[in-house]
Parts: C-alpha cells; sequence; structure tokens
C-alpha cells in the first residue's frame, strides 16, 4: 500500500513546533528527502516527473498545514547575472536546483528584484520582499525583515547548515573583512523594459587561504537546544528561528568577524588599489 507522504510531512511538521499562520524559509534536498522511499518512487520511473510530483506534494501539503495566513518563501538564487548579466524576474531561472524552479512557475509566487540573491514569496506577507536595494544583503534587503516578520527556517531533506545563506546577512551587518561586495551591471526588466542598473554580490577573496565555515552556526545552535527537527517519519525535518540564529550569531561575529571562516582572517588591501569611478 502507497505511504501517504502528506501525512508523513504534516507529522513532522508538528513533530518539530511548526503552527499554521507562520512563516517560513524554506530549503528542500529533494533527493535527500525522500531517500527512504526510492523503490516507491523512483524507481524504473522518469526522474523529472518524481521530482515534480515531490516538489509538489512538499509545497502543496505545506500551504495547507500554514493555511491562508501562512508565508512560504524560497531562495530563488541567479547566479548567472554575473556571467549574462541580464535579469527578468519572471523569467530567469534560478540556479539552486529543481524545486525553487518549480516554485517559481506556480501561481501568486512574487519573486524580489535582486538578480543575484532573489527570494520567492507565497503567501499573506508578500511585502517581505521590500525593500530590495543594489546590496544583497543588509537594511536595503528582504534580509532584514526576518526578524521583523518572526521567520523560521524550516528544512526538509538537509540540515540548516547546508542552506545557512542567512549568515552573510549577519556578516554585512556586524562588519567583515574576508568578503567584499562586487559590483555587476546588467540590464533588469522592469516596468515593461530594459533598463541598466548595478548591483552588489557579497563574495569571498578568493586569495585567502581559510575556507568559508558557515556550518558552525549549526554546531552552536545544536548546544543550545534552538534546532528542533526529526526523522521519525523517515524525512528529515528541522526548525529554526531567524531570532535566534541573530542572536547566536551575531554574538559570536561581535568576538570574531572571521567566525564563519575555518580560521581568523584578516585581509590587507593595497592602498594602490584601482577604482574605478562612474558618472550617474
Amino acid at each position: 500500500m502507497p505511504c501517504n507522504f502528506s501525512n508523513l510531512l504534516k507529522k513532522s511538521f508538528k513533530e518539530v513546533g511548526l503552527k499554521r499562520g507562520q512563516i517560513v524559509y524554506l530549503g528542500v534536498d529533494l533527493g535527500s528527502a525522500f531517500s527512504n522511499f526510492y523503490e516507491e518512487l523512483f524507481k524504473n520511473r522518469n526522474i523529472t516527473e518524481e521530482k515534480k510530483y515531490c516538489s509538489k506534494l512538499i509545497f502543496k501539503t505545506l500551504q495547507q498545514y500554514l493555511g491562508t495566513r501562512g508565508t512560504i518563501i524560497v531562495p530563488t538564487f541567479s547566479f548567472n547575472f554575473l556571467k549574462k548579466k541580464i535579469y527578468n524576474k519572471k523569467k530567469t531561472p534560478s540556479d539552486l536546483g529543481f524545486f525553487s524552479n518549480f516554485i517559481l512557475k506556480q501561481k501568486n509566487i512574487i519573486r524580489s528584484n535582486h538578480p543575484i540573491n532573489s527570494i520567492a514569496v507565497w503567501g499573506k506577507n508578500k511585502n517581505i520582499i521590500n525593500p530590495c536595494g543594489p546590496f544583497s544583503f543588509g537594511i536595503n534587503s528582504p534580509f532584514h525583515n526576518f526578524i521583523k516578520f518572526n521567520i523560521f527556517f524550516l528544512n526538509i531533506g538537509c540540515t540548516f547548515g547546508e542552506t545557512c545563506t542567512y549568515v552573510h546577512h549577519l556578516e554585512h551587518l556586524n562588519g567583515i573583512n574576508h568578503r567584499y561586495y562586487k559590483a555587476t551591471t546588467g540590464k533588469i526588466f522592469d516596468k515593461n523594459k530594459y533598463i541598466k542598473k548595478t548591483y552588489y554580490n557579497l563574495v569571498r577573496y578568493l586569495s585567502i587561504a581559510s575556507k568559508k565555515n558557515e556550518q558552525v552556526i549549526e554546531k552552536k545552535l545544536r548546544k543550545k537546544k534552538l534546532i528542533k527537527d526529526t526523522n521519525k517519519n523517515q524525512i528529515y525535518i528541522s526548525k529554526i528561528s531567524a531570532s535566534d540564529v541573530y542572536n547566536v550569531g551575531m554574538k559570536h561575529l561581535i568576538k570574531n568577524p572571521s567566525f564563519f571562516m575555518s580560521k581568523r582572517t584578516i585581509v590587507y588591501n593595497s592602498e594602490n588599489t584601482k577604482v574605478r569611478y562612474d558618472s550617474d
């Protein structure tokens, strides 16, 4: 008898304390989420159709569980803008895999304007995407709204440490030396026409020896028992509040700005660095 995957998901949502009307930032790994049901779902079947089935299952079940007052946020980052230098939020695909592109095709979805670090939103609180300025993170980005709107990071088939882009927002607020904002000018489709604009993406200096170590935040959160997770129904799900991530992350960043790196890092920039000044 086939599993009722929707019921398994709902049981898991309840296990981690997810409630109706809440706002979630969703991270999904389809393969890992349903790995315990490979024989039933994927063997001798079209892999694309099964990915579509699983994506729809997760999205529709979560919509039902959260209700009309709930909100679902999905990252739809498009790093191709750095090369192609063109962005249309209604047409540009996400570079984060099948699930995020599935979300972009659903009804009543709106997408933020940043051509690199965009997010897609369904539900009551669509205004989360505003403001959306030229920088990936900071007070003029949707990520600054995560505390105000009491957002929860909900991960299905993957851990928070694998999807914690939000920590770069914390780095932006605290101040860091191992990253810089890379400017990219391209064509942005807005108000029925393409407009030339410059956007900024927070990137790491490639020349430094230390590596990124963003998963360190998960260890700190688990130590404080702030992450609720379950694999009880054979589908791994975890939940953590953005407020807890913010408080723990900022506490460590204040002491050590390179907290999210493999070792303490200081980049000494040359005063002879060439700077280009563009006219308005």
